[in-house]
């Protein structure tokens, strides 16, 4: 379940990480979306939005603060970022050739194409999860790997829907730094760091808004399998709550300095930690995740770190940039999903209106923002 387990953790019970989708029975995409006023006038979600947004503010001052003191834990020198990429290359590849195999030996018992309800009867496709387990034993061959995920997850689209797919952005990411990472040169390894990392939030932060607009699915896990976890609370409190703690944690890997990989160790500990709980099936749909937040917290982010610190980066315009996310992704979960399951009762209506004006503050992220690091950065590739 996405997030539950940090809410869970922070009151000091026991929680889990496990993908809602994967668990819970009452999941369809197709379904519409819980209304924008609904989410957005539910007092308990104004005072959560207001609490996330002080606890952001605050991990800013304490980012740059400890970015003028300990500069080198959040910057690369040039001559370290191949070193470092060859690294994460090597970590990544491991990885994902170990959880191809794994998906290739579970084929009997759940065959699915890249995540554990991606079911799939074809029979090539375990042959090309084969292929790419084979494929990343050799730097030669690691194109044919990224391919091969690529085909995957192209396959998965036409089944299921590319709406559905945004959840799993982050296999996008990984085909596109193995491919860059054997590049030769002829491609900064940053920017398949970038990629990773941004695919990666996205992921992330697209599910933890999941939590808002459709809560009903993590209700249906709560009440069946992890009631233990709520200790008496109300479980729209423990979804809602979920939602903004994983959305922060997504939020700080992509824009964070030194609290991109805190907040990656703190994804890693609640996605391990959920394993002994629901069990092996958990535990393989997320491991290529487990690796990448593995090479989060490894390294700096230089996302994060491309702004000096003279510009105008400081806890209010982080906070700001941090509510202008939260309330364009939601907006931009509604007008995703009328593209992607149009019905012209709700493309007329005033929900919908509602969510179009709401994706103007995702302008504040990419340019304003966030965008001003962002961009520094972009020069840099």
């Amino acid at each position: 379940m996405a997030c539950v387990a940090a809410t869970a953790l922070l009151l000091n019970c026991t929680g889990a990480y496990a993908h809602v989708k994967w668990f819970s029975k009452v999941v369809n995409c197709t379904s519409t979306p819980l209304n924008i006023g609904s989410i957005l006038a539910s007092p308990m979600f104004v005072a959560l939005f207001i609490a996330a947004l002080a606890v952001m503010a605050g991990v800013c001052r304490v980012d740059k603060l400890a970015a003028e003191r300990y500069p080198y834990l959040h910057r690369s020198p040039s001559v370290l970022e191949h070193r470092r990429a060859d690294r994460a290359a090597l970590l990544l590849r491991v990885g994902v050739g170990i959880y191809f195999l794994s998906v290739f030996l579970y084929r009997d018992e759940r065959p699915f194409i890249l995540t554990p309800e991606l079911w799939t009867k074809a029979t090539w496709v375990p042959l090309v999860q084969l292929a790419i387990a084979a494929a990343v034993l050799s730097r030669h061959t690691v194109p044919l790997a990224a391919a091969g995920i690529l085909l995957l997850y192209g396959n998965a689209v036409a089944l299921y829907g590319w709406f559905h797919m945004l959840d799993y952005l982050y296999f996008i990411g990984v085909a596109s730094f193995l491919a860059i990472s054997v590049s030769e040169g002829q491609v900064r390894p940053s920017l398949g760091f970038t990629l990773l990392r941004v695919l990666t939030g996205f992921s992330l932060m697209w599910v933890s808004v999941e939590k808002w607009v459709y809560p009903s699915w993590t209700y249906d896990i709560l009440a069946r399998d992890l009631a233990n976890i709520t200790m008496g609370l109300d479980p729209r409190f423990v979804v809602m709550a979920a939602g903004f703690v994983e959305f922060s944690l997504a939020f700080l890997i992509v824009f964070g300095r030194l609290s991109a990989r805190v907040a990656a160790v703190a994804l890693l500990a609640l996605l391990i930690g959920a394993i002994p709980l629901v069990g092996m099936l958990d535990a393989v749909g997320h491991a290529p995740l487990i690796v990448v937040l593995l090479v989060f917290a490894a390294g700096p982010n230089p996302l994060g770190a491309a702004g000096p610190n003279h510009l105008p980066w400081n806890g209010r315009a982080h906070a700001i940039s941090f509510a202008a996310g939260v309330v364009g992704l939601i907006g931009l979960y509604h007008v995703t999903h009328a593209l992607a399951y149009p019905r012209l009762d709700n493309v007329l209506s005033l929900n919908m209106l509602v969510a179009a004006a709401m994706l103007i503050p995702l302008r504040w992220v990419t340019t304003v923002g966030c965008g001003v690091p962002a961009r520094r950065y972009a020069a840099q590739i």
